[in-house]
């Protein structure tokens, strides 16, 4: 592994029946200290752009920066706080070189099950200090479906950028949700009825993934999973890149926005 970052036997047993593998250190302090830096001026460039009317869409609050080809998710309850970016690449050179990391890259082919993949879309995720909310009950393919002829195809890694609690709102995944398919959604109109009824599943199933900054965990658009508000004194960080088989054009080409993010 320490030379390819392929999955091994083990790991695509575990993927296979729990729809997720966790690799711990994946990165060290050093390496986790320039990918923060890079995360948080991208913040701060983001906060000094002019803003522009904020949506509230399903349980999020969004804000589309054209200008800028990406999207910024609000707090809600913190409509001054931002919990997320989605696509970045094309903004900040040294996080689309951490997206073209085979320590990433190699273990996603052996999700989709292709060797020549590229970026489908990249996403910040913060958890401010008390401050940030929860992440709804979801899986991924609902969003993307409509987008892209791919949408059950796309792998994701997310990076833990800070040690991850139950306290802090870790990733809670559900093993096994993954080849029970699309799941029951809630009954609304609009962005909305992307999101699960948690009424209508059940959360004890959730196994919460308490894990070390510097873990990385791959997993496939069916999980099911979620994350609760962050109640701890310190923030929850994680950047999240998702791939998809070669020759499908990036999420911000369908968006309309940015650039691609090549993994060549």
């Amino acid at each position: 592994m320490a030379d390819s970052y392929r999955l091994d036997p083990r790991e695509l047993k575990e993927l296979n029946e729990s729809g997720f593998v966790l690799r711990d250190d994946v990165f060290d302090a050093r390496e986790l200290r320039a990918i923060i830096d890079a995360c948080e001026t991208l913040i701060e460039d983001l906060l000094a752009a002019k803003r522009r009317t904020k949506r509230v869409v399903g349980s999020y609050m969004f804000e589309l920066q054209r200008e800028l080809g990406t999207v910024v998710k609000w707090e809600p309850d913190e409509p001054d706080v931002v919990q997320g970016v989605e696509l970045f690449a094309h903004l900040n050179d040294d996080l689309k070189r951490w997206a073209l990391d085979p320590r990433l890259v190699n273990p996603a082919r052996d999700l989709i099950g292709e060797d020549d993949v590229i970026m489908f879309t990249e996403k910040l995720n913060l958890k401010r200090a008390h401050k940030s909310g929860p992440i709804v009950l979801h899986q991924d393919h609902p969003y993307w479906a409509d987008v892209s002829p791919v949408a059950g195809r796309i792998a994701t890694a997310m990076v833990f950028l800070d040690d991850a609690s139950a306290e802090n709102g870790c990733l809670e995944v559900s093993p096994g949700s993954h080849r029970e398919g699309p799941q029951r959604r809630r009954s609304v109109d609009g962005f909305g009825q992307m999101e699960m009824d948690p009424a209508r599943y059940d959360t004890s199933r959730l196994l919460p993934l308490e894990v070390r900054a510097g873990a990385v965990v791959f997993f496939g658009p069916f999980l099911v999973h979620r994350s609760l508000p962050n109640r701890s004194s310190a923030d929850r960080r994680a950047l999240l890149y998702s791939y998809q088989p070669a020759g499908h054009p990036h999420l911000g080409e369908l968006m309309g926005l940015g650039k691609t993010a090549k993994t060549d």
